[in-house]
């Protein structure tokens, strides 16, 4: 294995000034063939670092995140596309677009937090499984609030697993009181997981993955953004994802004001 590690508040004192530092220290560590340890030291290389533009610092945390699985960074990034393409759809300004696209990017940031076994098993999680699945939400609601002029994604971050009919965590927000960047995100996540083969089950057709949402649509999902959504990918006539995500390949850009 190889380690990165860093201090506070020697290096930042917030998470995300010591997610980049660290992210910093395990790239140098991995380089020349990895099984090394690298301590982050106080210098100007690591100042700057710290000081990073928010940029930088969303980048790092998104590299966090493929450092734990790879599959997860993948998917946020699918799950970016699809929620700017559904905000396209509803005409959101450009604002507006930003905090969609930031918040598909770091909606599981928090599963770096979540231990390797439960993310990659392959069979049914157990009750306290799930139970450390969900606190994903919280940890990434956590990590991100020290990024500046990011309410609103975070409300996508810790939403997104809230459901339409009130029976989603953490909070069991329900209709119109579950932010609209959350429902988005919630939309795009569910169309990507289902059409991106996992460890646990093969990729869906489209048109099942289509025909799951409009199943949702009511009860976990929000209905007039599902009609949005399943009416435009059946437009595009996107019979294969992977082609239009292909086409559309570019690593979305995070950016903060």
């Amino acid at each position: 294995m190889s380690c990165g590690i860093c201090y506070a508040p020697a290096n930042g004192s917030a998470a995300t000034e010591l997610l980049a530092v660290g992210t910093g220290a395990l790239t140098e560590a991995k380089a020349g063939g990895g099984r090394g340890v690298r301590v982050a030291q106080l210098n100007v290389d690591d100042l700057a670092i710290a000081q990073r533009s928010s940029f930088d610092v969303l980048t790092g945390l998104v590299e966090a995140v493929d450092r734990k699985d790879r599959y997860t960074k993948q998917h946020s990034e699918d799950v970016a596309r699809y929620a700017l393409f559904l905000g396209d759809r509803l005409g959101l300004g450009s604002e507006e677009r930003r905090s969609v696209e930031l918040a598909g990017l770091l909606h599981d940031v928090g599963k770096i937090g979540t231990p390797y076994t439960i993310l990659r098993k392959p069979g049914p999680l157990t009750d306290d499984e799930y139970d450390a699945i969900k606190q994903h939400v919280a940890l990434g609601n956590a990590i991100v609030r020290d990024l500046p002029n990011v309410e609103v994604v975070r409300a996508g971050v810790r939403h997104h697993h809230e459901r339409w009919d009130g029976t989603g965590y953490l909070d069991g927000l329900a209709g119109e009181d579950i932010p609209l960047v959350a429902r988005i995100v919630s939309v795009a996540d569910a169309f990507s997981a289902m059409t991106t083969t996992r460890p646990y089950r093969k990729a869906l057709s489209v048109d099942e993955a289509l025909r799951r949402l409009r199943e949702a649509a009511g009860t976990q999902l929000d209905p007039r953004l599902v009609t949005v959504f399943v009416e435009a990918i059946e437009a595009e006539g996107m019979d294969d994802p992977t082609v239009w995500l292909l086409e559309t390949s570019r690593t979305p850009q995070p950016r903060v004001a």
